[in-house]
């Protein structure tokens, strides 16, 4: 991950920092798996797919948890669930941002790169989501 720098004083981090410069994975998380906000960079291509899924809220916290994704270039479409139904599509192009507060699926319909932020801790794909379909 020679694009993402880390700042750190007295072996405390105190910011990463994303380079313009491009990754080769498809989706990569720099941030730490404890850090309450986890940040991840997709460089996805075209016909990519997430499946649908909602992610398990946190024990210790009485809210939804949700996600935030920032378009830098391409498109995907998004489908939102209400409950365990399918609700509504959505496309989402470079520029534009999507907060999510529900269950959702991803289709990348062009060569992507778009950065997430959603709550940490990271828990393990296991304990981290509900799959829809």
């Amino acid at each position: 991950m020679e694009h993402i720098e880390e700042i750190r004083k007295d072996g405390e981090l105190l910011a990463i920092i994303i380079r313009s410069t491009k990754s080769e994975k498809t989706l990569e998380f720099p941030t730490p798996n404890d850090f309450p906000m986890q940040l991840g960079i997709h460089n996805r291509p075209k016909g990519d797919y997430v499946k649908a899924h909602a992610h398990v809220p946190f024990k210790n916290l009485d809210i939804p948890v949700q996600e935030i994704f920032f378009i830098e270039k391409g498109k995907m479409l998004v489908t939102l669930y209400s409950g365990k139904d399918r609700y509504k599509d959505v496309e989402i192009s470079g520029g534009e941002i999507i907060l999510l507060n529900c269950g959702h699926s991803m289709k990348f319909l062009e060569d992507t790169r778009a950065v997430e932020v959603k709550q940490g801790p990271y828990r393990q794909k296991e304990n981290e989501k509900i799959p829809l379909e």
